[in-house]
């Protein structure tokens, strides 16, 4: 829709990505939102039990976030820069919620598990089309 409905002088290709490569930090927290903490399938049929499942989510992706963003992780020589892993921290801070685990035992688990940044990582997309096969299998 956005590159067919705009202007091509006013909005070229490359102002285009430029605008995505902003809007790509919110991308990943919607991904993180819906897969990590698990905002994908809702639990309740009621508008109000809903709305307290995604306030509950928010709150608990928010709290995972200030928590891994305020663990500090040790630099070695290493080829890449490392952050934490944000699905082991929105693990354990769930874990915390229950009283399962304490606060230092969560940032130093946190600050064990973490993952490289790797920057300007592209990989092709492998895209394939699905063939509709009918409703013949049906008709016996």
């Amino acid at each position: 829709t956005v590159l067919t409905n705009l202007d091509k002088e006013q909005y070229p290709l490359e102002k285009l990505k430029q605008l995505y490569a902003l809007r790509w930090g919110i991308e990943t927290s919607f991904r993180d939102l819906k897969y990590t903490i698990g905002m994908l399938d809702f639990h309740s049929k009621k508008v109000m039990c809903i709305q307290q499942e995604i306030y509950a989510h928010l709150i608990m992706y928010n709290f995972a976030q200030m928590i891994t963003s305020h663990v500090v992780i040790e630099k070695k020589q290493r080829k890449y820069t490392y952050k934490a892993n944000f699905s082991v921290a929105s693990h354990l801070c769930r874990l915390f919620y229950r009283g399962k685990t304490t606060s230092p035992d969560l940032e130093t688990i946190i600050a064990k598990n973490v993952i490289p940044i790797r920057p300007d990582r592209h990989g092709e997309r492998k895209a394939t089309t699905k063939i509709f096969h009918g409703f013949l299998y049906r008709v016996a």
